[in-house]
């Protein structure tokens, strides 16, 4: 029984099944180290702030310094004006921005406590709290070379949104993970749908069904889907959206048409990967694997920006890190309109070479396809021939014994009649 055991193991798992090894041990180890490595660093680093500087005394400098000065803050802009700042950390240039107030020194050579207003991007809620924490304790230390002991809040911080006024971090959490719901399902809906002909074998069947025209069968299939889906995914975000800050029209229709650039993308990658793959299981795994993690990589819960070089240009290559831009663009007011434009026209770019790529491909397989159907269409006609052929003389042979048998046993009853005459 244990050999029986064994060769049943041997036979389910020690095989050509790639595709089960892929599922079962690759992808995960692959997919676990890549996030391990990832997220292994003890600190966040180099988290680009900005400054305004209206205060030109002693104590804006030295503060400047010590910003300068701090391994986890970097300063990466100085502005002129507090509007600057604010597009940047729209834009994601910047994680927060911190100004130093006209009279700060003034008011603390009277001993009055001088507030530093920091602002910071407030969607980005990981990196906001290392940043902010970190900005906290360079000031604090700033303050204690500076005032007596007897001072709790020698230089006091406060804290102010750029985005997300109204702190619902959860809304903004729930909506991209809508997003990204639809930014996965639009990939594996193009990958069953332009897979589901060679799997069963009907690629012929489609074709005659579109005229015999290969680019009618990839209108025909691509059309319908992204429609389905971006009026779905318009129809759900409307109804989310309720949690968040409201938009106008004009910032509701920005949403919806990268919304729709994104889904165009997402299907003509769908498409391509069945292309390369020919089949639907490889193409979903590598649908899954790619679309699966995009989440954690497309800047809605921790920045880009903040992301090793290799796992930026990962997160640039993902729709969903586009189309949460121009979501989280639109939800800031019309400030962020000029930005979302740039996002979506990366979409569109997206979109046009996966299904340039994915037309290339499909066109061949199709061929393809069509000739090994065509082929074993023939290879049947001919066996079911010689099957019937076959039957033919099976049934010829059987009566033809039949009529000798008739014969010898009217010709015994024919011979025996004439004795007894």
């Amino acid at each position: 029984m244990f050999l029986d055991v064994l060769r049943a193991i041997r036979k389910i798992y020690i095989s050509h099944n790639i595709v089960l090894w892929l599922v079962l041990l690759i992808l995960p180890v692959v997919t676990s180290v890549f996030m391990v490595n990832f997220f292994s660093a003890e600190i966040i680093q180099h988290v680009p702030i900005g400054l305004l500087k209206q205060d030109r005394s002693q104590l804006a400098d030295k503060v400047e310094m010590a910003l300068r000065a701090d391994p986890v803050l970097e300063v990466a802009m100085e502005c002129d004006d507090r509007s600057e700042c604010e597009h940047a950390v729209i834009r994601g240039d910047l994680q927060a921005f911190i100004v130093l107030p006209y009279d700060m020194e003034r008011r603390a050579l009277r001993l009055e406590t001088p507030v530093i207003p920091v602002y910071s991007s407030g969607q980005n809620y990981l990196t906001n709290t290392f940043a902010v924490k970190e900005i906290r304790s360079v000031i604090s230390a700033i303050g204690a070379d500076l005032f007596t002991k007897q001072m709790d809040d020698p230089i006091h911080v406060e804290l102010k949104s750029v985005s997300n006024n109204s702190g619902n971090y959860q809304g903004f959490l729930g909506l991209g993970l809508v997003t990204a719901i639809f930014h996965l399902a639009g990939i594996l809906a193009a990958v069953y749908l332009f897979s589901f002909p060679f799997r069963d074998h009907r690629v012929r069947e489609f074709l005659k069904a579109s005229g015999g025209s290969r680019v009618v069968l990839g209108a025909a299939t691509v059309l319908p889907l992204v429609v389905i889906q971006w009026l779905s995914m318009v129809a759900v975000y409307a109804y989310a959206r309720r949690a968040l800050t409201p938009m106008t029209f004009d910032e509701f229709v920005v949403v919806s048409a990268g919304q729709l650039a994104m889904i165009l993308a997402c299907s003509g990658a769908g498409a391509a990967f069945v292309g390369i793959t020919g089949n639907m299981r490889m193409s979903s795994s590598v649908a899954g694997v790619i679309a699966g993690p995009a989440f954690a990589f497309a800047g809605q819960t921790f920045p880009v920006m903040a992301m090793p070089l290799v796992v930026r240009g990962f997160a640039f290559l993902l729709p969903l890190t586009h189309v949460l831009k121009v979501q989280s663009a639109m939800l800031l007011g019309s400030v962020g309109k000029a930005h979302a434009w740039e996002s979506i026209v990366v979409l569109l770019f997206m979109a046009l070479f996966w299904h340039l790529l994915a037309s290339k491909l499909l066109m061949l397989r199709w061929k393809v396809a069509e000739e090994k159907e065509a082929d074993w269409e023939a290879r049947e006609k001919l066996h079911l021939k010689d099957k019937l052929k076959n039957v033919a003389d099976a049934v010829y042979s059987d009566l033809s014994i039949r009529k000798a048998v008739a014969f010898e046993i009217a010709k015994r009853k024919l011979h025996k009649g004439g004795k007894n005459d």
